[in-house]
């Protein structure tokens, strides 16, 4: 990145922050006194802000023109349904700003550890067996789709082949790229879409099959200790509600298997499958589905990984502050989505018929 482009990245950087402190103070009706900047930058911009009667967290999300899903008001509408219905363990939302694209909510602690203990598990457990609980509350009913949601089994491949035809468009011009995704990544998609059908046929189900009602639950969609923090009491509150919808439970126990934001040992993978397994389980063809698309889930977010190689994607990293050197970044990506591809046969074992023998 020439330092011209840095500079004006800079810039606009500190216009968004004046921007936020600006529309936070009208939202709490106090003065910012002091403000600093959560997180390297990805999508957003977000604050801690200090005012005279406490500590609050103010997010601005940017208009992404590529983008049609409104992480605003997911994030309103998902937290105004949580804090309505009593679910503790997420920020309490004070208010927003739909033209400025500025919300506010209470602070609640400090970024978690990525490294998951026994007991942060549990705090995760504990919260998705809440969220499921909540479906059946009457409001739950106009809450939207989680972005990107996948109720079909044919959805998740829709997905991965849509992100691999992004990212085909670009590979030209990236020949490490385009060798990655020709020699790697295809053949691996073909295997385990044809893998995935096979077993779900001998569950009698069908690509095109949708989830019943009964069976979907409420999903973060990004679920994981990389959206936790931890308050002084050492319990976990979760953050990040901008794709918050209905979703296939598979999701959420994928997601989270599979995050690159947090670090798993098998002995958390398993305590989180066993747990997920009794909120979950007493849909018939969860754990079927759950073995026949992990691998699928995996693709996506190898692809995912490489977002920086799409233009609008490093576009966004930039308004939000990112100024690492586009070079390493992408090579940095490229090394990890290879390592996931590589580990997902290994990864996939502890969904095997000997983890869940002892819950039967």
């Amino acid at each position: 990145m020439s330092t011209l482009s840095s500079q004006r990245d800079i810039a606009l950087h500190e216009e968004v922050v004046a921007k936020v402190r600006s529309v936070a103070s009208g939202i709490l009706g106090q003065p910012i006194v002091a403000s600093r900047r959560l997180g390297c930058g990805r999508n957003n911009v977000t604050l801690l802000i200090e005012t005279p009667r406490g500590r609050y967290v103010a997010k601005h999300y940017p208009k992404i023109l590529e983008d049609d899903w409104d992480r605003l008001r997911a994030e309103a509408a998902g937290l105004g349904f949580l804090n309505a219905a009593g679910v503790s363990a997420v920020p309490v939302l004070i208010g927003t700003d739909a033209a400025s694209r500025v919300s506010v909510m209470t602070e609640c602690g400090v970024p978690a550890d990525c490294t998951a203990c026994r007991d942060d598990i549990e705090a995760c457990l504990a919260f998705a067996k809440r969220l499921h609980y909540a479906r059946t509350l009457t409001d739950a009913e106009s809450l939207p789709l989680a972005a990107e949601a996948c109720l079909a089994p044919k959805d998740i491949v829709d997905q991965v082949v849509d992100r691999r035809r992004r990212l085909g468009e670009v590979g030209a011009g990236h020949p490490e790229l385009s060798r990655f995704l020709s020699s790697t990544f295809d053949p691996a998609l073909d295997a385990y879409r044809r893998q995935a059908y096979a077993a779900l046929a001998a569950s009698d189900i069908g690509p095109a099959d949708q989830l019943l009602a009964r069976w979907q639950t409420l999903s973060p969609s990004d679920f994981g200790l990389h959206n936790a923090v931890r308050g002084d009491d050492g319990g976990l509150t979760f953050v990040d509600f901008e794709y918050f919808g209905w979703d296939d439970p598979v999701r959420i126990v994928s997601d989270f298997l599979l995050h690159p934001g947090h670090l798993l040992d098998d002995d958390a993978k398993r305590q989180f499958v066993y747990g997920c397994y009794t909120v979950f389980g007493n849909d018939p063809q969860f754990l079927n589905r759950l073995r026949a698309l992990y691998c699928l889930v995996g693709l996506r977010w190898c692809l995912i990984l490489l977002n920086e190689f799409l233009p609008e994607r490093l576009a966004r990293r930039r308004a939000a502050g990112n100024s690492d050197k586009i070079a390493n970044i992408r090579a940095r990506q490229l090394r990890k989505a290879d390592q996931m591809l590589t580990g997902l046969e290994i990864s996939k074992g502890v969904l095997s018929t000997d983890v869940f023998s002892t819950l039967k």
